[in-house]
């Protein structure tokens, strides 16, 4: 049998979907299935393969109505994968969904947050591209309002770049004691921004995530932040795939993931001891033309990929060292430190080591 499967094209942003993919290509292996990417034709059926499903791996609303919209004018029924069943995406009239529990997650991360007193709550970082978002703001909304607290629009941040959701933030950043990001991105700029202006995390505010990303441990304080595991997705998504075939009966059907809130410093679950200030930034597919986002995103590739030598070998560049006194330094050639190194500014889009360098030291991730 086949899965056919598609996705929405986003350069760096997408680590998520090759995460994605990770898991629909386990899952398939361990079923025999065969993974083929949809080239825009209704695919034939077979005596397994009764029902013209596409998986179709998405975040922009925009890009999930318009596929949508091109595959039932073929004949396909598409099984979207990231973007859960709510108002935007009711009306697309798929085979089915698959993503995370946002709107779960949202109640234990609220009432998490009023369990330690803090009630005087933002969400900040929201973009009006990303599907994803959007739930998550309204199901804040609506928590508010049925745990009676006095929020509502004007305490969620959203534009078009992080700095700007800054700007705004800080006019009324007396007022909060607690934060919901709408990423790990937003999260640990905020972070940053808030050891600027002078504010205390977690003592003036807790600081909330969502991603559970390799940057939201690597950063401190270490982010509380709610974990998306993109591969399980992945994994759900062929199980879901494997439902609907077998069951030509039932029309629809939908699987969400479960995301649990992992506790760290920015809520005070752990302590840490402050070093010297540094500056930073985050990771998850947010603002496409954002540059503070995006050099978070490179160091999310970074951290996705290195080991212990490479980070000897980025402690050698944070010291200056010349390429022959690191290789000196850890008993391996030069031309195996030149290798680590391009390996390293291809896996995170740095422009020289220069570069990385300069990333990695006002991330303070080493």
């Amino acid at each position: 049998m086949n899965i056919y499967v598609v996705s929405e094209q986003i350069g760096l942003q997408g680590y998520w979907v090759t995460d994605i993919l990770a898991g629909i290509s386990k899952e398939a292996l361990k079923k025999n299935i065969t993974i083929v990417d949809y080239n825009g034709e209704k695919p034939e059926l077979t005596e397994e393969y009764t029902r013209p499903l596409v998986l179709a791996i998405g975040y922009s609303y925009q890009w999930m109505e318009s596929t949508c919209r091109q595959m039932k004018k073929k004949g396909v029924e598409p099984l979207l994968v990231n973007a859960g069943l709510d108002i935007h995406t009711e009306t697309l009239s798929v085979a089915g969904f698959v993503s995370f529990g946002i709107q779960k997650a949202m109640y234990h991360v609220m009432n998490y947050l009023i369990s330690n007193k803090r009630t005087k709550i933002a969400f900040f970082g929201a973009h009006d591209e990303t599907h994803s978002d959007q739930v998550k703001i309204d199901e804040f909304l609506k928590l508010c309002t049925h745990l009676q607290l006095p929020l509502g629009k004007a305490d969620v941040y959203k534009d078009s770049t992080i700095a700007d959701c800054a700007k705004s933030f800080e006019l009324n950043m007396h007022r909060y004691n607690a934060v919901i990001c709408s990423s790990d991105a937003a999260a640990v700029y905020l972070l940053k921004w808030l050891e600027d202006k002078g504010r205390k995390v977690p003592e003036d505010l807790f600081v909330i995530g969502f991603g559970n990303t390799v940057l939201s441990e690597a950063f401190k304080p270490t982010l509380t932040t709610v974990e998306n595991n993109f591969v399980e997705l992945g994994h759900q998504a062929v199980k879901l795939h494997q439902f609907l075939q077998r069951n030509n009966d039932i029309h629809t059907a939908s699987v969400l993931v479960e995301c649990p809130l992992i506790e760290r410093q920015t809520t005070g679950a752990v302590r840490y001891k402050k070093t010297q200030p540094r500056i930073n930034t985050g990771n998850m597919p947010l603002y496409d033309a954002d540059p503070d986002i995006l050099t978070a995103l490179q160091l999310e590739e970074l951290l996705r990929m290195w080991d212990d030598i490479d980070r000897q070998i980025i402690d050698g560049l944070l010291q200056d060292k010349t390429i022959i006194g690191i290789a000196d330094g850890l008993f391996i050639s030069v031309s195996a430190v030149k290798y680590r190194i391009k390996k390293m500014l291809t896996a995170g889009d740095f422009k020289n080591k220069e570069h990385l360098a300069e990333v990695v030291r006002k991330y303070n991730i080493v």
